[in-house]
């Protein structure tokens, strides 16, 4: 009996434990589970804040306050007791943001967000506060006009090798004649083991600001100077680009006047629903061009001895109010040969930036074949732009200047004659950057 009566008493000693216990797994469940919703609560928070600090970035508002006012709105409203919330462009003093290696920091906004959780159970083990911290990145890439592939003359925009279906390097020369590229260089943004290649005989290249290969190039090149650099630069994705869209001027058609070889043609659509071809007259003689855009839905061709000018007043000069054009080749090829003489200058005045300083724009759903003969007094004035294109620069024996930038899918300079192409800046076209914002944390 005296041992029985002593041992009571211990069911509660182990009450007491379990409760103790219970308490414990309550404390967890119910502690824990509130730190967990609330750290995904403010995870949400602060991605939703950092893409709203990014779009406001973009279109050049303040980043800081949309992200404060978005984070507010998810319940994170930076009060200093129960939240806080830090807004910062990676690039800021004293930020650290865990990026790509090269990342240009200017590009990201940083949202920090520490919340303190009151708990209730876990008060029993001591414990009355937990701290959530989360961060969220996002990469907003602000528009930015620029010239295209920053004022490089020569450009072939082939990302890949030749094969299959594509007969071409990226990047040829050929013939015995004479290229200068002065004020810029040339660029070769293919990756390909062989992206530049030298099939000439006794011709020569020469550039203020040399060739630039993103891939290699063939061995044993003497004709370049100074000679092109494999593994330079970084390719470069024209999707990342705006393109030129002069869609809206083809609506009226086109059309050319005259006789006897002296013609004038004013601007517009040709060869569809039964417009003109361009330049269907004959004889072939002088063919002046009135300012505008000229959008040609079956290419064009000069087979015949042509002079076509866009100056009009024939003062020798450009004239911006009055005169200059874009040829916006819709469908087929531009054949122009050495037997026509061409002084042809790019719209630079009185039309959208969009639309100024082409000369020639063919979209990539035109995938044309591009030959440009030169003739002794020729000039082109003006950005040619045909990203899908296979583009030909042909001396014929004597000298025709570019001031132009010539980008194209893939390059050939070849012939036995003297081109001389100059880049300024004046008289090329710029594009913009696409806007885009990307969460990376």
């Amino acid at each position: 009996m005296n041992r029985i009566a002593s041992e009571r008493g211990q069911a509660l000693i182990l009450i007491a434990l379990g409760i103790v216990a219970l308490v414990g797994f309550t404390a967890l469940a119910v502690d824990g589970s509130m730190i967990l919703s609330d750290r995904r609560h403010a995870q949400n928070a602060a991605d939703t804040a950092a893409f709203a600090a990014a779009l406001a970035r973009i279109n050049g508002e303040d980043y800081s306050a949309a992200g404060l006012a978005r984070a507010a709105s998810n319940g994170y409203d930076n009060n200093g007791t129960t939240n806080i919330v830090e807004v910062h462009l990676c690039s800021e003093a004293g930020v650290t943001c865990q990026l790509p290696l090269g990342a240009q920091l200017s590009q990201y906004v940083q949202v920090k967000i520490t919340s303190y959780v009151n708990l209730y159970f876990a008060r029993v083990l001591g414990r009355a506060q937990a701290t959530n911290h989360v961060e969220a990145i996002a990469k907003a890439v602000v528009p930015e006009t620029k010239h295209w592939f920053d004022g490089k003359a020569l450009v072939s925009v082939m990302e890949g090798c030749r094969g299959g279906s594509n007969p071409n390097h990226p990047f040829t020369v050929g013939g015995n004649g004479t290229t200068i590229v002065n004020n810029s260089g040339i660029f070769v943004n293919s990756s390909c083991s062989i992206a530049f290649v030298d099939n000439g005989n006794s011709n020569i290249v020469l550039t203020d600001d040399g060739v630039c290969v993103v891939g290699g190039i063939q061995a044993g090149i003497t004709g370049v100077t100074p000679p092109p650099q494999g593994g330079c630069g970084s390719q470069i994705d024209l999707d990342d680009f705006e393109l030129p869209d002069p869609e809206a001027y083809c609506a009226q058609a086109g059309n050319i006047t005259g006789s006897g070889g002296n013609y004038t043609a004013t601007p517009g659509s040709f060869n569809t629903s039964g417009n003109q071809t361009f330049p269907d007259v004959s004889p072939s003689g002088t063919l002046k061009l009135q300012k505008g855009i000229y959008c040609l839905y079956n290419g064009i061709s000069l087979n015949g001895n042509w002079t076509i000018t866009t100056d009009l007043n024939g003062n020798g000069a450009h004239d911006p109010d009055t005169e200059g054009v874009l040829f916006y080749i819709l469908d087929g090829d531009v054949t122009l040969n050495g037997g026509s003489t061409l002084n042809i200058h790019a719209i630079s005045a009185g039309y959208p930036t969009t639309i100024l300083n082409y000369l020639f724009y063919v979209p990539p759903s035109n995938d044309a074949n591009v030959t440009i003969t030169g003739n002794n007094g020729s000039s082109f004035v003006g950005t040619i732009l045909a990203p899908t294109s296979h583009c030909i620069l042909n001396g014929s024996g004597n000298t025709f200047s570019l001031d132009a930038q010539v980008i194209c899918y893939d390059n050939t300079v070849t012939g036995s004659g003297h081109i001389d192409i100059t880049f300024n800046d004046a008289n090329n076209a710029v594009t913009s950057t696409k806007p885009s914002i990307e969460l990376t944390k």
